[in-house]
């Protein structure tokens, strides 16, 4: 029978995760609970191999046959009834991201579908409805690898090979972290030392001469797992709040406090025992109200779906998840069979609706990614030509900047006249000389290495400027916001005494651009600066699909319009840094608001066009039809400067 406190430890796991995807506001680093969970499931898995392997009673077949009977039927519930809603509530580009999440959670390599489709704290996650299924499939490597490991070593070095997993998969996670941020989240061997705290104590339960330490750190530890969701140190995840909730919940499982298996404990333990079920089902109703409302919904839809969830995981616990686990199903090659049918039949659910036209391919073509002149394009480090990123030679027109510049380019291109056209792009980095954004939210990918990349990209581009002669015009565009929105970015400025890292600012983003521009002049070239068009948080490609589809859309932007007063109050400090970029001598700004506003909004839809991908962004599409409409050529080659 399982002890309380570790039923107590699920259950406050699993409520901090749904308290966190609820998006209440109210644990900031509610995420910690899967943290908690790889903890609690290293220490019983290496507690029950070790034991049997000490007996000499493991088995492979049904080791593994116990943990798909354990797990598999109440994911499969799960996924199955996911993948029929999906089918009437997911855009195109959502759905065919749903495929390969359902077919990733059936294989358990959610972790790597999920790591191809963007980070775990980017704005788009909250779409995936699999998006959770990632730490299922890291727990699941483990199973596979733990038990085969201790399985050939000998076990006098048992010990040795858990601490050195641990140790070596921590230093990985740090090295990686720094480098790639989201590989580092979602990279089995950069999670495993979480698990492995957990393997580890399972050989340290049974030591008495660590009592007196666990005495005294058990309070601490308990403090810390419910101090830090609320208050976190923040940084790079998994990092020291990850370390310190692991290394907090180790603790509590190895004092075993008595308190920790009273009666006041049982309501938590009751939720730990259908916290596998709440954990699978919460995260679907979630990831939907938020496709549907194109955003975080209201407190009382939250609150309903909280309910919800819990409602549905108890049900599933008692009628599906409970009743096969403790039911006395053997091990049979039919039974093996059968499951494999089934795991195939589970997949094969939204590629069927796929082929039946339940995600349009003409949708998801409208909202591709506009990278401009292909993914070529984009530089990872500093500026290089690609021959498929020049239209034309000798380059004679340099367009420069992050995802805003990108999508700039079919419409330049489809107007461009004479001119040959170059592409300069880096996501995030802005064609502002010895600035850079670095983002420090939790999970951020543009931390200080990518910043330091940054500042090596644009000096490269004028590096390139100075050695391409033929290029009269450059076009510097970018969303900007990152340089001024220190509750999302600091900027890494880089001085004559070195680099240092600020808020930023107005100040800071209109020197960095300045800087810019008068590097572009000393070089006897033009520039010209092209503003985001109006934009707000929400994605407007999304609602687009969703309202041309008839889709269910609530929430106050469900017509996909922008209204101009609230765009203004959005985009503030961006709109007064123009204004004032615009006021310097000589500096234009081409502005998209007068072609596209209507009234006091700003449609994204255009005669049944989808106008807008993500939330800023031009479609391809919207691009070329905006070019065309304002004569962009023209404009640039009248306005550069």
């Amino acid at each position: 029978m399982l002890r309380q406190d570790i039923q107590a430890l699920r259950g406050l796991a699993v409520l901090m995760v749904v308290i966190y995807h609820a998006r209440l506001g109210l644990l900031p680093a509610g995420y910690l609970g899967v943290d908690i969970f790889f903890v609690i499931s290293g220490f019983l898995i290496t507690s029950m191999v070790t034991k049997q392997l000490e007996q000499s009673r493991f088995s492979f077949r049904e080791f593994y046959f116990r943990r798909a009977k354990r797990l598999l039927p109440a994911a499969y519930t799960t996924f199955t009834v996911t993948a029929v809603l999906a089918m009437f509530l997911l855009t195109s580009t959502e759905f065919r991201q749903f495929a390969q999440q359902l077919a990733g959670a059936v294989t358990f390599t959610a972790n790597f579908v999920l790591m191809r489709q963007g980070s775990y704290f980017g704005g788009d996650a909250d779409l995936k409805p699999l998006l959770h299924t990632w730490s299922l499939s890291i727990e699941e490597q483990y199973y596979l690898i733990m038990p085969l490991l201790l399985f050939l070593v000998p076990r006098r070095f048992w010990l040795p090979v858990v601490v050195a997993t641990l140790i070596g998969s921590l230093a990985a996670c740090i090295a990686v972290g720094l480098w790639k941020p989201q590989v580092a989240f979602y990279f089995f061997p950069t999670r495993a030392w979480e698990l492995a705290i957990g393997s580890l104590g399972a050989f340290l339960v049974s030591r008495d001469r660590l009592r007196p330490a666990l005495r005294m750190a058990f309070w601490p530890a308990v403090a810390a797992l419910l101090i830090l969701p609320v208050f976190p140190i923040g940084g790079l995840h998994p990092g020291i709040d990850a370390f310190l909730a692991c290394s907090a919940t180790l603790v509590v499982i190895l004092r075993n406090h008595p308190r920790l298996n009273g009666p006041a404990i049982r309501p938590l333990a009751f939720v730990g025992d259908f916290s596998y079920s709440l954990y699978l089902v919460h995260w679907p109703l979630f990831a939907f109200a938020m496709n549907a409302w194109l955003d975080s919904p209201p407190l009382a839809v939250k609150l309903v779906l909280i309910a919800t969830a819990l409602v549905l995981a108890w049900l599933q616990y008692r009628l599906v998840e409970y009743p096969v686990h403790k039911a006395p199903i053997t091990f049979s090659r039919k039974r093996i069979a059968a499951a494999l049918c089934l795991s195939v039949s589970v997949i094969a659910v939204p590629y069927a609706a796929i082929a039946l036209g339940a995600a349009p391919a003409d949708y998801a073509f409208a909202r591709r990614g506009n990278t401009g002149m292909g993914d070529a394009c984009v530089s990872d480090t500093e500026f290089t030509v690609d021959p498929g990123c020049m239209i034309g030679t000798p380059p004679t027109l340099l367009v420069w900047g992050d995802s805003y510049a990108m999508h700039l380019i079919p419409g330049i291109v489809a107007t461009r006249g004479k001119e040959n056209v170059v592409q300069a792009t880096k996501y995030v980095c802005g064609p502002l000389l010895n600035v850079a954004p670095v983002g420090h939210l939790t999970g951020a990918t543009q931390n200080r290495d990518w910043a330091e990349g940054c500042l090596d990209f644009t000096q490269s581009v004028i590096k390139y400027l100075k050695d391409t002669p033929t290029i009269r015009t450059v076009v510097l565009s970018s969303v900007f916001k990152q340089y001024m929105t220190a509750s999302d970015f600091h900027v890494l400025v880089h001085g004559i005494d070195g680099d240092h890292e600020t808020p930023g600012g107005p100040a800071v983003a209109l020197n960095g651009t300045r800087a810019t521009v008068q590097a572009i002049r000393a070089l006897g070239r033009k520039v010209v600066v092209v503003a985001p068009p109006p934009a707000l948080d929400w994605d407007a490609g999304l609602c687009a699909e969703r309202r041309l589809r008839g889709l269910p859309t609530f929430g106050p932007h469900r017509s996909c319009a922008i209204p101009d007063g609230e765009y203004r109050t959005k985009r503030a400090l961006v709109l007064g840094f123009l204004a004032k970029l615009h006021a310097d001598p000589g500096v234009d700004v081409i502005m998209f608001d007068d072609i596209l506003r209507r009234g006091t909004e700003y449609p994204t839809i255009d005669n049944g066009n989808i106008m807008y991908i993500a939330n800023g962004h031009l479609s391809y599409k919207g691009s070329v039809t905006l070019a065309e409409r304002m004569q962009m050529g023209r404009l640039i080659a009248e306005r550069a400067r």
